[in-house]
Order: structure tokens, then C-alpha cells, then sequence
């Protein structure tokens, strides 16, 4: 155990309880706390009187609520244990999961290809498998609430959603996205594309992690971001857009995440070591919804595995 005094952590001592004005952001670039607060050190937001855990370093914290059901939290999270989904057989064009309230849409999600279903893996326990559609361009999509779009940044403080998924069989010719966007309409199409060196960013509002097959880095993640309409493209070479780190092997499972400060700065990780920090990534007072959907890029349904799904806010 340790404290820290002055900056400096002495062994053998007792941690203690940080204390900030607002939600926590993770990261070693901005995050709250960061070179203070000890691994599995507790925070607590003095405003929203929320609990979180570091569950990452001293230089870089990864602040996660050590309960999703405290008062002034919102936040929406699944490890698929009630094997609630949506079956393949199931044409309706959303479905929110009982219990955990999770949306399930996407254009495509119509078909009889493309669904939710949840089942029991040996030594692992329930996962969801999110599947796109045989189609070019068409999507399953997880997120919250309906097509209202429930979060603004400048309102609901930091904005966090969190998956850790795999891909079933190959990387290839496929297409995922986690972050948030300002278009969630049950058909919704892609929010962003690839192509060679160039993202298409279809959305006005939209900020998070993109891996997409048609761009030349077919395997790479991407911190896309598109503020206020500022930008119909960005090159994979603009500043911050390439992290440098790729998506998972297939059957490795990793763990994604996207924040979003009050501010509007992006923070993007894998495996909780931060891999992007864009400052501008959207304007704080525009309303986003988070996503993480699984493209199909040719006419053969895509599969994502999902070991669990949370997303999460203050009420403001």
C-alpha cells in the first residue's frame, strides 16, 4: 500500500482517497490525478458524489465507477450474463435488451442475418456476437437510448464508453467504430470511411476509434474525429489520427475505450494505455450518442465478438 505526500509515494504506507470537482478524466496526458494517484487508488467526484477506481498507473490513471449504479451516474453496461440479445431470426428495426437497456439497430439489422445473440463459451462465460449483415455498407450497432441523442459534453461532464470485443475468424473486409456520433437513427449507416489514406467523415458530429479494411493500414485503429462539421475528410496522417496501435489478432480479446472531456478532447486506449488525445475533437455543446458497431465491406456477414459493453456519464 502506499500514500502520496508531496508528490512522492511511500511504501508501506495507507492509500488514500483523492478527491476532484467533477468526473475524472484517464490518461497520461491529461488525466485527473495522474502522477498522484496510486494503481487501485479511489476518487471521488465531490460533484456528481461518484466513486471511481484507478485501474491503470501512477503516470497514466484509468479511472472506471466502481459501481455503475450510483446516484447521479448514468451508465448503461452488459457482460451479456442474462444471454439477452436479438435473434437473427428478429426483422424489427431496434431493440432495447431488458434489463441492461442496451440498443441494438443499424442498417441491416433488418435482415435475417444480423442480430445479437449471446451464448456460453467454455472457461469464458456468456459473449455476444454483434453481426453485420451480407451486405456492403450495412452495420449492427450497439448504444443507448433512442434516436434522441442523450449526452452533451459541456452538460454531462466526462462521456465514456468502453467495449472489449475480438473479431470472429478474420480482419478482414469489415469495418468497426466505437466513440460517439450525432446520428443514431434505427437505420443508421456508417458513420465514418476508409479509403487508401483518407477518412470520410460522414457524420457532422462524431469522435472515436475506427479500424477499417479499405484504408491502406487495413488492421490499424484510427482516432477519427470530425467537430461541428469542420472537416469532410482527414488523411491517416493528420496529427493524432494514426495511434500507432493495431486491432487485436483474432479470438484476442482487447479492451477499447473513448472519453470525451467537458471541453470536447477526445482520449482513445487499448488495453487501457492511452493511444490518442485529440484536443477538439467535438463541440461541447453538441448532443452525441455512443456507439460501437461491426461494417460489413463486401457480401458476406461480419461478426464481432463482445465480452462486455459500458458506457457511462453524470447527470449534470
Amino acid at each position: 500500500m502506499s500514500i502520496i505526500e508531496g508528490g512522492t509515494v511511500i511504501e508501506g504506507a495507507r492509500e488514500r482517497m483523492f478527491v476532484n470537482a467533477g468526473a475524472p478524466l484517464s490518461g497520461s496526458t491529461n488525466g485527473t490525478k495522474r502522477g498522484a494517484a496510486p494503481p487501485s487508488a479511489l476518487l471521488r467526484d465531490t460533484t456528481n458524489d461518484v466513486l471511481y477506481v484507478n485501474e491503470g498507473s501512477l503516470a497514466s490513471p484509468y479511472w472506471t465507477p466502481i459501481s455503475f449504479d450510483q446516484n447521479s451516474l448514468i451508465a448503461y453496461h452488459s457482460d451479456f450474463r442474462d444471454e439477452v440479445g436479438k435473434a437473427i431470426a428478429d426483422t424489427a428495426a431496434t431493440v432495447v435488451l431488458a434489463g441492461s437497456g442496451l440498443r441494438v439497430f443499424g442498417l441491416g439489422i433488418t435482415e435475417t442475418d444480423s442480430g445479437l445473440t449471446v451464448a456460453q463459451e467454455a472457461e469464458i462465460g456468456p459473449i455476444a456476437s454483434l453481426i453485420a449483415t451480407n451486405e456492403a455498407g450495412k452495420l449492427a450497432a450497439i448504444g443507448v437510448g433512442t434516436t434522441v441523442l442523450p449526452w452533451q459534453p459541456d452538460t454531462h461532464n466526462v462521456l465514456t464508453v468502453e467495449a472489449i470485443v475480438t473479431m470472429l475468424t478474420a480482419l478482414t473486409v469489415r469495418s468497426m467504430f466505437l466513440g460517439f456520433a450525432g446520428t443514431v437513427a434505427d437505420a443508421m449507416a456508417p458513420r465514418v470511411t476508409g479509403d487508401t489514406v483518407t477518412i470520410t467523415l460522414v457524420d457532422d458530429d462524431v469522435a472515436g476509434l475506427l479500424m477499417d479494411q479499405s484504408l491502406t493500414d487495413s488492421d490499424g485503429l484510427f482516432a477519427v474525429h470530425n467537430k461541428g462539421n469542420e472537416a469532410a475528410t482527414l488523411a491517416t496522417t493528420a496529427t493524432g489520427v494514426d495511434t500507432g496501435t493495431d486491432i487485436a489478432a483474432v479470438a484476442t480479446y482487447q479492451r477499447l475505450r473513448v472519453e470525451i472531456s467537458a471541453a470536447g478532447l477526445m482520449v482513445c486506449f487499448a488495453d487501457k494505455v492511452e493511444i490518442a488525445s485529440i484536443s477538439a475533437s467535438l463541440d461541447a455543446d453538441e448532443e452525441v450518442s455512443p456507439i460501437l458497431y461491426i461494417e460489413s465491406t463486401d457480401a458476406n456477414t461480419k461478426t464481432m465478438k463482445v465480452k462486455r459493453f459500458a458506457t457511462w456519464a453524470t447527470r449534470g
